[in-house]
């Protein structure tokens, strides 16, 4: 009797077992299941590692294009300067205005104007004046912001003694009731061109001053498949018009990276003599990992002093 309950454990015990058969089957079950999501699946995890990859370089090539469109719309007329295809310089303008041009008559003449206005006068050097208008609205100068007044070359704006561009010593807020105007502008002496009657300024801080957009070490990919290049952006170094690209620092600000192809294209005059409308063409390709998003966008920048 006990010989045969041990023989039947024993028989149990063999039966949760398998053959070799059924794991040599289990193992090409396994390699088909393995093939099927190589082939099948692998493929579709890639799409979608490479579009995910593709919109991250979409987001970033746009942010880097929107920001350099906004300089330029905003950019002081006749301000951009192109040494070549790879860079452009321009000086960003925070906000612009209008200036009064005449005095206020009746209000000089009165026995309490104490405080009389102040305009410009093109027969002599302006070293204040009233402001009329200032766009964008609730938005005010500070002293050692630029005052920009009838910019007509490249030039000028960036000239060391400069014929259009003159420091800001000064901001006196005016008061509404009497209706000299906004605020009262000190500045270093200015000789504004006769018969200059736009009255327009524009104002530029002075913590950007003159802006620099250099794309630099763009020729091509690596060996892992991304761009060589970087896109830069250079600011506060003042106003020296460059002839040439100047060279990245570590401390340079980095606008994108993975650059394969940059190019700059400008036309200070794309429509008709009259007009005075800048075009700036922007083309900027990033890569990585050979996966590839191309920009190309224009814009206009208004080159009316």
């Amino acid at each position: 009797m006990a010989r045969q309950l041990c023989q039947r454990s024993v028989d149990m015990r063999r039966a949760y077992g398998f053959t070799l058969v059924e794991l040599i089957v289990v193992i090409v079950i396994i390699g088909i299941i393995a093939g099927t999501v190589t082939i099948y699946v692998g493929p579709a995890i890639q799409s979608y590692l490479d579009v995910k990859r593709r919109a991250n370089l979409t987001d970033l090539a746009d942010g880097a294009v929107r920001g350099m469109m906004r300089d330029i719309r905003s950019a002081v007329a006749n301000s951009i300067n192109v040494p070549n295809d790879q860079c452009f310089e321009l000086v960003p303008a925070s906000m612009g205005g209008r200036y009064r041009t005449a005095p206020n008559t009746t209000w000089d003449a009165a026995a309490n104007a104490a405080n009389k206005t102040q305009w410009v006068n093109t027969a002599v050097d302006t070293t204040v004046f009233d402001v009329m208008a200032l766009t964008p609205a609730n938005t005010a100068p500070v002293a050692g912001d630029y005052v920009v007044i009838n910019n007509q070359t490249a030039t000028d704006v960036y000239a060391a003694a400069s014929t259009s561009r003159s420091a800001i010593t000064n901001v006196e807020e005016l008061p509404a009731a009497n209706k000299l105007g906004l605020y009262r502008l000190t500045i270093g002496a200015l000789k504004i061109d006769t018969g200059y009657d736009n009255a327009r300024f524009a104002i530029v801080p002075a913590s950007q001053q003159a802006v620099f957009y250099v794309c630099s070490g763009a020729t091509g990919v690596n060996t892992s498949g991304d761009g060589k290049g970087t896109l830069y952006r250079f600011s506060k170094y003042g106003f020296a018009q460059n002839t040439s690209c100047p060279t990245p620092t570590s401390s340079t600000p980095i606008v994108a990276t993975k650059v394969e192809k940059c190019t700059f294209v400008y036309d200070p005059n794309s429509g008709t003599p009259t007009l005075y409308t800048g075009y700036m063409q922007l083309k900027v390709k990033l890569t990585e990992n050979n996966q590839s998003v191309q920009i190309l966008v224009g814009t206009h920048t208004d080159n009316t002093p």
